[in-house]
């Protein structure tokens, strides 16, 4: 995944606009396009705390708490 600097793409996305889950999606499919049999994963947050996760290869799980939070809720990403 260093080759290909999926966390600072999924940044760069946001910037120009993206929201967390296309970040995200986008740059896991830069990957993917050249590697198919690559497995990894990715989460994003924006700003805003909106967040979200891309993967392939496997069913990737993160987990989030805030202030406005009782307990920590775990997300679910499925392969794209």
């Amino acid at each position: 995944m260093m080759r290909f600097l999926p966390c600072y793409q999924a940044v760069e996305n946001m910037r120009l606009g993206m929201e967390p889950k296309l970040a995200a999606k986008d740059a896991i499919s830069r990957i993917a396009r050249k590697y198919p049999n690559f497995i990894g994963a990715l989460f994003a947050v924006n700003r805003n705390g909106t967040h979200a996760g891309a993967c392939h290869g496997w069913t990737f799980q993160y987990s989030v708490r805030n202030p406005g939070m009782n307990d920590v809720k775990v997300f679910t990403v499925h392969p794209q």
